[in-house]
């Protein structure tokens, strides 16, 4: 029972972060990669700003309590609320009393410590190998999100890799691989790799219908189509000024609590606006900011943000399809 549920807080750990820091599509120019060795150059743990976040929590109360806390205040996504986070999933950490360890590292790539996030996955994954423990597939593909975030695809697609070597034991070995070969696809989008990209979402895509999952049968439907959606934006032609059509369009796209509802409103032939309807419990602020930059750059090839993937993915899908009845080719 105890494998089990660790496994299924792995399989909801991808969801959460939708097993990408990035999006699966290019990053806008303007947003290029930070880099790895000056971040890790920089780090220090604990951080500076330990010292001047309070953290306004009982300490003494279980984990099990603790971590609906954390996930609370990063839903908030403020600066401060995102510290408090992580700081407290520190306390816990140095504690020892954090379950398997697993959402140490989580939850400081929720938090936007990337580099940390990294060290402490690592360090998690090599534990997991010493002790020849039951897959932990989230784990290897946030290490990949993380090793993509600054660009290092080859690492990435190492870590990736590494996860399909270690895959658990049925029932979950069918979703994990699907969820792996997603993550695959992610990665090489990212690189600009078109054909490579292809190849791991339809492996996915053929993967996911098959699976044996004893919890989430009903979302893989879901699922395919949000891989299919990717292989749709691979074909995705820039959209020229003046090629849709005005009014207000729809879709939606399961995002990581529920479905997530996208308008998309065309005037003069343009995007002008993306509104959304949705349960999303922590966006990260990506319900805000993804909208505005689609408007801005008159795309959906727009950069994601960090540790809110699934929800990004969400609204991209959804206003492909939205984009689609307003006259995209």
């Amino acid at each position: 029972m105890r494998a089990a549920a660790r496994l299924t807080t792995a399989v909801a750990a991808v969801c959460l972060l939708g097993c990408l820091a990035l999006a699966a599509r290019p990053a806008p120019k303007e947003s290029p990669r930070p880099s790895l060795a000056k971040a890790l150059a920089a780090l220090k743990v604990p951080p500076a700003w330990f010292a001047t976040t309070a953290v306004r929590y009982d300490t003494s109360k279980p984990w099990k309590d603790a971590r609906i806390e954390i996930r609370r205040l990063l839903g908030l996504g403020d600066q401060d609320s995102l510290k408090q986070a992580m700081k407290l999933t520190c306390i816990y950490n140095q504690k020892k009393d954090i379950g398997n360890g697993h959402e140490y590292p989580m939850y400081l790539f929720l938090g936007g410590e990337m580099a940390w996030a990294l060290q402490a996955y690592e360090a998690y994954i090599r534990k997991l190998v010493a002790e020849d423990a039951e897959g932990d597939t989230g784990a290897y593909i946030s290490l990949a999100a993380c090793y993509r975030h600054f660009g290092e695809h080859a690492k990435a697609i190492k870590a990736a890799t590494l996860a399909l070597q270690r895959l658990p034991k049925p029932p979950w070995r069918i979703s994990s691989e699907a969820h792996v070969y997603d993550a695959l696809g992610d990665i090489y989008a990212d690189m600009g790799d078109a054909a490579k990209a292809r190849l791991h979402y339809r492996k996915a895509a053929q993967l996911y219908p098959t699976s044996d999952e004893p919890y989430g049968r009903h979302l893989l439907p879901r699922r395919v189509a949000k891989v299919q959606g990717k292989l749709d934006m691979l074909d995705l032609a820039a959209i020229r000024p003046g090629s849709l059509t005005d009014g207000a369009y729809t879709g939606s796209s399961l995002g990581y609590v529920d479905e997530v509802r996208v308008t998309v409103v065309i005037q003069g032939g343009r995007i002008a606006d993306v509104k959304l309807q949705h349960k999303e419990n922590i966006p990260l602020g990506s319900t805000e900011i993804l909208p505005k930059r689609i408007v801005a750059m008159q795309s959906l090839n727009v950069q994601a943000v960090t540790g809110a993937t699934t929800t990004c993915d969400a609204i991209r899908d959804g206003a492909l399809q939205a984009l689609r009845k307003a006259g995209l080719k």
